[in-house]
């Protein structure tokens, strides 16, 4: 029988979801909830009256919320998106060469086709995103079987886990699908929330650097318990993502860039705070809980219609 690739070291075909771990006791703290709360009145994440709302980073240390490992992106690959034949957007990841490099030269290799043998293309294009789970993640790279029972690697069919301490660090987190301990082929997985007990079981080895918007859509087709996609979702086309398309997207933005990607950066960055806060919630006033949740649910709301307007009026 097949083996499916998915998050589970089970010898089932049948895929099963990871139990999380328990919340850690030391939570945020009611006070520490408050100032989110008070930041938010303040108009501190809208920025209309504070300024630029600060890094990811900043946000984490403030309230409490943990570190993270300090990452260099060296390479950088992206997936042009298509649903039901019609084109979704353009994703770009950035990889970590110096942490993970035999991940990464894989990864790399299967976006550009590089390294197809005469009789099996190793390639992610035109291959489907198979397993789509929403608030948890998004998984492709089946590009032999396109159902989670398929795969391979540029070095055969399995290759073995390079550095699992590197954790998973939230929404667009680039991670790799197994069937247990090195077991790693060409499957791979985009996390759309927290997704911290699969830390020390799966390789991270990059990030969504541009197009989390276009996660998210390809995350709202998940219908099915067992993740099955509502429609056919595939990677129309893959590569490097180089300097010269970095330029000549540059030149075509508008003169909204700088404000289009402050929006951006603002949505990433709640998004990611959002999730953080709600693995906190047993730590927080439920009033208090549900009013800053509720602040953040509305700014993402008008970031997304905002950015959907600015990008609307850059292509007229």
């Amino acid at each position: 029988a097949k083996k499916r690739a998915c998050f589970s070291t089970t010898s089932s075909n049948n895929t099963k979801l990871p139990t999380p771990l328990d919340a850690p006791t030391s939570g945020l703290g009611l006070g520490t909830a408050v100032l989110f709360g008070g930041l938010f009145a303040a108009g501190y994440f809208v920025g209309t009256s504070i300024g630029v709302l600060p890094n990811y980073q900043s946000i984490k240390r403030q309230f409490g919320l943990g570190n993270d490992v300090e990452l260099n992106v060296r390479s950088k690959v992206f997936f042009d998106v298509s649903i039901d034949g019609r084109d979704a957007g353009k994703v770009v990841m950035g990889l970590y060469d110096d942490v993970q490099p035999k991940t990464v030269a894989n990864f790399v290799a299967l976006c550009t086709g590089e390294a197809s043998l005469p009789n099996q293309p190793l390639h992610y294009k035109n291959s489907p995103f198979h397993r789509i789970i929403p608030n948890f993640m998004i998984q492709g790279g089946d590009f032999t079987n396109g159902d989670g029972t398929g795969g391979m690697s540029i070095y055969g069919a399995r290759f073995v886990d390079e550095d699992l301490s590197v954790p998973h660090g939230g929404a667009g987190t680039l991670s790799m699908a197994n069937a247990g301990p090195n077991t790693n082929g060409s499957q791979f997985f985009i996390c759309t929330a927290n997704t911290e007990w699969l830390d020390g079981k799966h390789v991270v080895f990059g990030k969504v650097i541009q197009g989390m918007d276009v996660v998210e859509k390809v995350s709202s087709y998940g219908a099915s318990p067992h993740g099955r996609p509502a429609a056919d979702i595939r990677i129309k086309n893959c590569g490097r993502y180089t300097e010269d398309e970095e330029e000549a997207e540059a030149v075509e933005a508008s003169s909204a860039a700088t404000s289009v990607e402050e929006m951006q950066e603002r949505l990433d960055t709640l998004r990611e705070v959002e999730a953080q806060f709600k693995d906190k919630k047993d730590s927080v006033d439920a009033t208090l809980y549900s009013q800053v949740l509720g602040d953040i649910v509305a700014e993402k709301r008008r970031l997304k219609l905002e950015l959907k307007k600015a990008k609307k009026e850059s292509t007229t």
